[in-house]
């Protein structure tokens, strides 16, 4: 009887790690996101700003590494692009004198793998596999002789993404997007409440 009742306990055990398994793999499938095209930015969602200034001028003192872990000269558009896409957009001079001059000077995007848990039940997770990041360095310098007004703005800007190993490279995709486009909001957001600062910057 005994002999009997530790068969059926070791039964027991291996089908409860069995449903075990099968549950976790059934998570690691389940979990993938269903695909889409990689977002655009969209310059709708952001409100113009009426800058005091004849023109805006943009100069890009990035120099892209060309080299892992970067991948910012394999993107298009490229992080740059999208500074200078959302700057022509958004900034938008509209004074009779004056400039409003723009200086990239980071605009990085890397991906770097993360260490992966090698247990036996990690086997069967949907581990994060390598994170995104994009790093944005600007400096805006506001020069207007009448009244001779200036001020300068420096903007930091730092986001990042972690993808699962189960991601297609269109989740990829998707992925290196987005966080370049929360970049480009976390600028957009700095610039905004630093250019209130200071007087006369924009006109109603």
């Amino acid at each position: 009887m005994r002999i009997r009742l530790i068969s059926v306990i070791k039964k027991a055990s291996l089908f409860s790690m069995l449903f075990l398994s099968v549950s976790l793999f059934s998570g690691c499938v389940t979990s993938q996101k269903t695909e889409v095209t990689p977002p655009s930015f969209n310059a709708s969602g952001y409100d113009t700003l009426r800058i005091n200034a004849r023109k805006l001028e943009m100069i890009e003192n990035w120099q892209m590494p060309m080299e892992p872990p970067h991948i910012e000269h394999m993107l298009e558009p490229t992080m740059s692009g999208l500074v200078v896409d959302w700057a022509s957009r958004i900034l938008v001079p509209v004074g009779g004198s004056g400039e409003l001059i723009l200086t990239i000077s980071k605009a990085s995007v890397t991906v770097n793998e993360l260490a992966k848990e090698a247990d036996f039940v990690s086997l069967f997770k949907n581990q994060q596999e390598s994170e995104i990041k994009v790093e944005l360095k600007a400096h805006l310098m506001w020069i207007q002789p009448i009244g001779n007004r200036q001020g300068t703005i420096e903007i930091d800007a730092s986001t990042s993404r972690t993808v699962p190993e189960s991601a297609t490279p269109n989740n990829y995709d998707v992925a290196v997007r987005k966080t370049m486009l929360d970049a480009i909001a976390q600028m957009d957001g700095q610039a905004r409440m630093k250019i209130a600062e200071i007087a006369g910057f924009v006109l109603p």
